[in-house]
Order: C-alpha cells, then sequence, then structure tokens
C-alpha cells in the first residue's frame, strides 16, 4: 500500500468541511498552530484526532483517504490484537447525512467528557466574573445617580443633606 500524505489528507478534509484551520483546531480540541503544522508536514495528528475527524466528514473521497490515512497510522502507532485494522465505512448511521456514530466510543466519550468537564469549569468561572462585575457596575451606577443629584442640588442653590443646617428638636427648644 502507497503511503499517504497526511498533510495532503487534513488539508483535503478541511475544505470539504469548509472550515477555517482555527474552527477545525476547536472541533479537534487543539491549536491553531497543530493544524498549520498538520498540514504542512511538520507533524501529524493522533490516531484519536484522526478518528474524530472522520466523523466530522461526509462520505466522498476525501472520507476514503481519511479512512487509509487512519489505517496507516493505526499501523504505525498503535496496530489492534490478531492484525485487525480500523474498520472503514462501517457504523451505525445517526440519520444525519455523512454522519456516523464512533467506532470506538470509549475513546470519544472519554475525550467529550473531559472536555465537557473543561468546558463547564470555563462556564463557571466566567459566571463568577460576570456577577463580580456585575455587582461592581451595580455599585458605580449607584455612585454615579447620586453625585447627580448632589451636582442638581448644588446647581439650584440648595445645600446637600448633609451640609444643611439641623434645626433643634423641640424637647431642648425653650
Amino acid at each position: 500500500m502507497a503511503s499517504l500524505d497526511p498533510a495532503k489528507v487534513i488539508r483535503r478534509v478541511r475544505q470539504r468541511l469548509e472550515l477555517s484551520q482555527e474552527a477545525l483546531s476547536r472541533l479537534l480540541n487543539a491549536t491553531k498552530g497543530a493544524v498549520q503544522h498538520w498540514e504542512r508536514g511538520r507533524n501529524n495528528p493522533d490516531l484519536a484526532r484522526l478518528l474524530v475527524l472522520r466523523q466530522l466528514c461526509a462520505p466522498g473521497p476525501e472520507r476514503r483517504e481519511l479512512d487509509a490515512l487512519i489505517r496507516q497510522t493505526q499501523a504505525q502507532v498503535a496496530p489492534l490484537p490478531s492484525g485487525r485494522q480500523f474498520p472503514a465505512g462501517k457504523g451505525k448511521r445517526t440519520g444525519r447525512p455523512g454522519r456516523a456514530l464512533p467506532l470506538y466510543p470509549s475513546e470519544n466519550f472519554a475525550l467529550l467528557r473531559r472536555e465537557k468537564l473543561r468546558l463547564e469549569r470555563q462556564v463557571s468561572k466566567l459566571r463568577s466574573a460576570l456577577d463580580r462585575r456585575g455587582e461592581q457596575l451595580r455599585i458605580l451606577e449607584d455612585l454615579a445617580t447620586d453625585l447627580q443629584r448632589q451636582m442638581a442640588r448644588l446647581r439650584a442653590g440648595q445645600p446637600d443633606k448633609d451640609d444643611a443646617p439641623r434645626s433643634p428638636s423641640p424637647s431642648t427648644a425653650s
């Protein structure tokens, strides 16, 4: 079997999906630089990312090339026991055109679970930061309203409530 050029396959699949390098990097939980390195042939994506990429790719020539690249990578990195290979084109359909269920669900679920936990932590941090900023904004708005009232009183020639002379209480008056 002739060796495939992973850089060309990754680029063709990305272009078929009509994604930028940055968008693909987000989908694969990688950096934009990593995708650039893959497409330039400096590095190759790991098997888990190739499997996720396969799930995103609709059936066609790019997906067949990706399947061949997965088999090639699998043979180099992590051969299956007893000479089994990545089953190209297998997997149950989900009802959506071009989308197949994961062939190796435990790997994909673990990746998705980690990503979900990371995103939940990030959302939690962002919510608490938003709450703090909201409280700070409320305080600043209250201060601005008080200052506007004081400025309006001063312009009108009325003394400020704090500066107004106090009248004697009825019990101290003679």
